[in-house]
């Protein structure tokens, strides 16, 4: 534990120091990369801390998002570089000891999200490709999900349950959402993009738990139409969203029960003119359960 203590310590004041100096950058992956681990060890408790004591680390872990939405979105989360130099007292006593959080104001958040950079502190980050980034527009905070459409006497309506998706770094994506399109067989959007609120990640898997009500009545898509899920993640470094792997549902898969689909690398191919490369060699799976029904 001690030597965890350490490794937070001497990480948590090199991002603060840069923070100092004014290298924006620098201090956001610092505090990224910390709070992926603050964040892991309070869903996780893999050090089996009692709980004033976690709670303490799920205080650092919102503290620490808070001043990268500061640096990363110009927003006022009432913690600014003056509130983390108040931590450096505390970081030396994390862990080990039942110090108090000098924040009163900052609390842990239920299903708390870790932040994009690297898998865990200490774990290399992983290299993405900046040419091949996909850019998303910024959406609300809640998702941009739609009620149950009012279909007519005879349509056949599909509800899809995104459950999770699963990742070997599930943990590295801050603010990660679905985006649900549907798409004929010229790979174009045939209604609105729907996207998921922020899911929660443990270890193997984001957590959507999210209904997703498609609009247009299967009956009323070609045959070649498919339903597309993209995963996406906000990039700090970047203030952009970027699109991290998908998957794809074809009319025949369309049944009621549950379905997994195979996670592909992006970017996402809505006509389906090759074949997708999958994104790990490893098996990793979108999980959905789907409800068919057919309007009386």
């Amino acid at each position: 534990m001690e030597d965890t203590r350490a490794r937070w310590d001497r990480a948590f004041q090199e991002a603060v120091d840069y923070d100092t100096w004014g290298q924006v950058e620098e201090a956001l992956e610092g505090y990224q990369r910390l709070q992926v681990a603050a964040a892991a060890e309070y869903v996780e408790n893999v050090l089996q801390l009692p709980m004033n004591r976690r709670d303490g680390i799920g205080k650092l872990a919102s503290a620490l998002k808070y001043r990268i939405e500061e640096l990363s979105k110009s927003s006022n989360k009432n913690v600014g570089l003056a509130g983390m130099k108040t931590l450096k007292g505390f970081m030396k006593e994390i862990i080990i000891t039942d110090a108090v959080f000098p924040l009163p104001h900052v609390k842990p958040e239920g299903t708390i999200t870790p932040g994009p950079v690297g898998l865990a502190f200490g774990a290399p980050a992983e290299v993405h490709d900046a040419d091949a980034e996909e850019e998303a527009a910024m959406d609300p905070g809640d998702g941009t999900l739609r009620p149950a459409p009012a279909h007519k006497k005879g349509d056949i309506s599909l509800v899809v349950f995104i459950d999770k998706w699963g990742f070997k770094d599930a943990m590295s994506y801050y603010e990660p959402r679905v985006a649900v399109s549907v798409r004929d067989e010229k790979g174009k959007a045939v209604e609105a993009v729907q996207e998921t609120p922020v899911g929660r990640s443990n270890l193997s898997y984001v957590f959507f738990e999210n209904t997703i009500y498609i609009q247009t009545p299967l009956n009323s898509l070609s045959d070649k139409a498919a339903i597309f899920f993209e995963f996406r993640h906000f990039k700090a470094k970047k203030n952009k969203k970027s699109v991290k792997a998908y998957a794809f549902m074809e009319m025949d898969e369309i049944k009621s029960g549950p379905v997994t689909l195979e996670v592909y690398k992006k970017p996402a191919d809505y006509k389906r003119s090759k074949k997708p490369g999958l994104l790990s060699v490893k098996p990793l799976y979108l999980h959905l359960d789907l409800t068919v029904t057919q309007r009386k």
